[in-house]
């Protein structure tokens, strides 16, 4: 699918975020086509405060070479979080349970978490797609259809 094709209310994933401000990166302009997604009236763009918080480690740590430093990547976050039509959404603690639920029911361990919690807060707000890189961490989640917008 285009990115150009999609309507409706999206999450964009982390990973998408991070390539969106990696000039360098082959995947650089597929990543600002999508945050550009928010200009259109037929679409709702949204990420959640985890995301934001995901992309510093990212950002600062060994696999983004040469890595940012921590002002360059505060920097980018901060720039990320402002960009008007894109709705930043808070994590509650109904988010949490119903995370650890999805956790329960599907036997998720560890770090795949996180993308519960995703799930889980898009779940809640009614966001029924995310584009990411990583589709198979949303499989099996009913409700939830993950792109991946380089596909």
């Amino acid at each position: 699918m285009r990115v150009d094709d999609l309507t409706g209310r999206i999450l964009v994933d982390t990973n998408v975020l991070i390539y969106a401000t990696l000039a360098g990166d082959s995947r650089h302009g597929i990543a600002r086509e999508v945050l550009a997604l928010r200009h259109r009236p037929e679409v709702e763009l949204f990420i959640s405060v985890q995301n934001l918080a995901e992309m510093y480690p990212n950002l600062t740590g060994p696999k983004n070479q040469p890595s940012d430093s921590p002002t360059v990547a505060r920097e980018k976050i901060l720039s990320i979080s402002g960009l008007r039509g894109l709705t930043v959404l808070p994590l509650t603690l109904e988010t949490t349970r119903h995370a650890l639920d999805l956790c329960v029911d599907g036997a998720v361990t560890r770090q795949n978490y996180f993308d519960h919690q995703l799930a889980a807060l898009m779940i809640r707000e009614a966001i029924p797609t995310i584009l990411t890189e990583n589709i198979s961490d949303f499989s099996g989640i009913h409700g939830i259809n993950a792109i991946n917008p380089f596909a």
